[in-house]
């Protein structure tokens, strides 16, 4: 994490052939002011293009460069610790695109053709599947299409949307009655979809998750592609893209605790107790304050990895949703507590808006809130331990379980 030693590296495979020193190195210098301006930058999306990004979890056959989920997360990872905002707003991308990629394996329809499309074509893909009042559910949807001909009519509000006004496409949930949920995917073009911009947050300032507003959007049943039950993570698809989020969004915010990490390694050495003659950095109680906080990285780092391995092995994701979610879960109490650890032992001159470790305590923050959020995902896990009726939809009054004992 340091870059000293490999002790955080080692865990991920190498991705410098995607993502270069010096791509990383001018995204870096280009994040700062991405935070100021609310977006991310212009050049670093065109960077990524250049290196072809947005085709990389497409399988080689479709033209894609065919980086399994292990390879996305170090990908991931090493992004964010060059620019958090941009790596969380481009991960939609990477989950949406994940979430296809896993339709086509067990499916194997016509959905090759839109992953031949982004690959070939190097589209942005803005994930649309969070909602106002869904309580940090992602198999449900607050819209509800209404059949037409040829497809379904859907008026609402996806927020936050990262990337909506950057992207070519929109990968988006929607319910058609109670109990179907359909995937579809939009050029960000499509009449009735529009913008607004309305982003203004304390902190992932870059990575633009703005408001995406459907007005009698007309979604062609071509575009539709994929069904599921409403409500449910048995479905083998949406556990593999449950994982797929869960697994590259932990990735992000330890790319961010890297960067964060570094940062006060290198203001700590420099940094000098006057009076004990020694920077902080080699003082014991300042060694001892971030050493428990670099074990929770690291047994993280390593969660996340073998569980993203055990997936690309084969691994039905059925039963790979709860250690995700664990992951996640510990990745939301770990990562902030141990950013704000990180500043704390540098003193006061970590708050300064001059210095990076600022803009990562702020953006360390945002891990709480995405979807399944923290309260959905201990009733989930919770319920799983002790052999109840789970789903990641908050439950408070547990109607389900009043029925299952009626019956």
């Amino acid at each position: 994490m340091t870059g000293k030693g490999g002790l955080f590296d080692d865990v991920w495979p190498d991705v410098s052939a995607d993502l270069p020193a010096h791509v990383l190195d001018e995204i870096a210098s280009l994040a700062q002011q991405s935070d100021r301006d609310g977006r991310p930058a212009a050049r670093s999306l065109e960077l990524l293009r250049e290196h072809n990004w947005p085709g990389l979890p497409v399988p080689e056959q479709f033209h894609g460069g065919g980086a399994n989920l292990v390879k996305c997360c170090a990908l991931q990872r090493a992004l964010a610790a060059s620019d958090p905002g941009l790596a969380v707003a481009v991960n939609m991308h990477l989950f949406s695109v994940g979430l296809m990629v896993e339709h086509w394996r067990r499916r194997t329809d016509t959905s090759w053709l839109l992953m031949e499309a982004i690959a070939t074509q190097n589209r942005l893909l803005a994930s649309a599947f969070a909602e106002p009042n869904l309580g940090g559910s992602t198999t449900r949807s607050t819209l509800i299409a209404e059949p037409v001909d040829g497809g379904w009519r859907v008026s609402g509000r996806k927020r936050p949307c990262s990337l909506a006004a950057e992207a070519d496409l929109v990968c988006l949930q929607v319910q058609a009655g109670p109990e179907t949920v359909l995937v579809a995917l939009l050029p960000t073009t499509a009449p009735g979809l529009s913008v607004v911009e309305d982003w203004d947050t304390m902190g992932m300032r870059g990575s633009a998750s703005n408001t995406l507003v459907l007005q009698d959007c007309f979604i062609p049943r071509e575009l539709v592609f994929y069904e599921a039950p409403a409500g449910s993570e048995d479905d083998d698809v949406f556990a593999a893209g449950v994982i797929w989020f869960a697994l590259t969004a932990t990735a992000c915010y330890l790319g961010l605790a890297r960067a964060a990490l570094g940062h006060a390694a290198d203001l700590m050495g420099r940094l000098r107790i006057a009076h004990l003659d020694s920077s902080r950095a080699e003082l014991p109680s300042y060694q001892a304050a971030l050493g428990d906080h670099v074990a929770a990285l690291l047994t993280l780092e390593s969660a996340c990895a073998d569980v993203a391995r055990r997936m690309d092995a084969g691994a039905a994701p059925e039963y790979l949703v709860s250690a995700a979610l664990a992951v996640k879960q510990q990745a939301v109490r770990a990562v902030p507590d141990a950013v704000g650890a990180f500043a704390e032992a540098c003193g006061g001159a970590s708050y300064a808006r001059s210095l990076p470790l600022e803009r990562l305590w702020r953006d360390a923050q945002a891990i709480r809130f995405h979807p399944p959020t923290p309260a959905a995902t201990k009733q989930y896990l919770a319920r799983r331990a002790l052999g109840l009726p789970s789903s990641l939809d908050l439950d408070e009054a547990a109607p389900g379980l009043r029925r299952g004992s009626d019956d």
